[in-house]
């Protein structure tokens, strides 16, 4: 599992996939892994 973070509105969603987009915001292409 790894955590990915939305870098426009800082949303944390856990999964083993890149989210399409933010749950929170629902902007496209924002969520990157934290290492």
């Amino acid at each position: 599992m790894a955590v990915f973070r939305c870098e426009k509105c800082g949303a944390t969603k856990e999964g083993r996939c890149k989210p399409r987009k933010c749950p929170k915001c629902g902007e496209q292409g924002t969520m990157k892994k934290e290492e």
